[in-house]
């Protein structure tokens, strides 16, 4: 159908699910709108949708409604990002779970905005109208990123483009995968956008306000790390009594018979603590623990850790695994430390 901005399709691999393709403006510039994209979506019930996005966005209402209906879709939405969900299309994608995207994709925030014409009046009320509309983007973010309403203002104000690892970062995305080789640059998707922005016309038609509804998080499954450890206590305090009573003892005639006994004793000792210990290391081998996998213990002295450290570290040696899990448990240090970052 002409000016159709979707394709739903089933899943080649025969598992039931189903692909939606949003790759063009939303919304009803070509004659296809929310209303029609909800029949189509309805038609899908209770299917599990894995939603594909390669979009500079669309127009709000028209957005916002789509947003709504996949949030309260009962099959379960899977959003991959998979070259450019800039403005609507990035609030689109906020209601996935989860959200995957593109090693080499981009995502893109900033202020809603309009054309219009009229009196001051008329242009006051838009204003007004532009800025309940934020609230209620900003709404949607915020559930998907756990981020203060003033962090996400910031970020749509300074109209922020964010890479893969920016997006996990800030919680807009909840890990990355590979990519297409052949999807378009980070300027060519700016250059999509731009182009799509300037192409936008005025439209005079009253706007009703769209609220947002908050869509279910799901519980996020924290790992729990099992710590095997082997205390062994070094010689008893009975020996060393002994060898106090034998020092007692010095000029008997058996002090010297008794020095060889507590020698040979403590050898004896010796050899048990090392046979304990081998009995230790074989258990933590039949356990799967290896050598390098346990973690030794953080003495008092020891300087405190240091999650923005320890990210840098594991971007430098490229090590995405250390850097997801970085990010999933000290979130809110990373992004304050990008913030000052960006300040200075």
């Amino acid at each position: 159908m002409a000016g159709k901005w979707y394709a739903f399709k089933k899943s080649a691999d025969k598992s039931g699910e189903t692909e939606l393709f949003v790759y063009d403006e939303i919304g009803s510039f070509g004659g296809v709108g929310a209303k029609q994209f909800i029949g189509d979506l309805k038609a899908h019930a209770g299917e599990h949708i894995h939603l594909r996005i390669n979009s500079p966005g669309g127009e709000i209402i028209e957005g916002a409604a789509i947003f709504n209906a996949l949030s309260r879709h009962e099959g379960g939405l899977t959003v991959h990002i998979d070259g450019l969900a800039a403005s609507m299309a990035s609030v689109i994608a906020m209601a996935g779970r989860p959200v995957y995207m593109a090693d080499n994709a981009l995502l893109m925030i900033h202020n809603p905005w309009t054309m219009a014409a009229g009196e001051s009046s008329d242009l006051r009320k838009q204003a007004d109208l532009l800025d309940t509309m934020k609230t209620n983007l900003v709404r949607a973010y915020q559930k998907k990123t756990g981020m203060e309403e003033k962090q996400i203002s910031k970020l749509m104000d300074d109209e922020t483009w964010m890479d893969a690892l920016e997006a996990v970062a800030l919680g807009f995305a909840d890990a990355i995968e590979e990519g297409v080789p052949a999807a378009a640059s980070a300027k060519q998707m700016r250059s999509r956008f731009d182009n799509f922005q300037r192409a936008m016309t005025a439209k005079n038609s009253e706007v009703a306000e769209q609220e947002i509804s908050e869509p279910t998080v799901e519980p996020v499954v924290e790992e729990t790390v099992v710590e095997i450890e082997a205390e062994v206590t070094d010689v008893p305090a009975a020996v060393e009594s002994e060898v106090t009573e034998a020092q007692a003892a010095a000029g008997s005639e058996d002090f010297l018979a008794k020095i060889g006994d507590l020698t040979k004793e403590v050898a004896a000792l010796k050899a048990e603590l090392a046979q304990a210990n081998e009995k230790v290391t074989s258990l933590e081998k039949a356990g799967g623990l290896m050598p390098a996998d346990v973690v030794p213990a953080v003495a008092a002295t020891d300087a405190p850790f240091d999650p923005v450290t320890a990210f840098n570290e594991a971007a430098a040696r490229k090590d995405g695994a250390a850097m997801a899990k970085l990010l999933a448990a000290h979130r809110a240090t990373l992004w304050a430390a990008r913030e000052n970052f960006r300040g200075n």
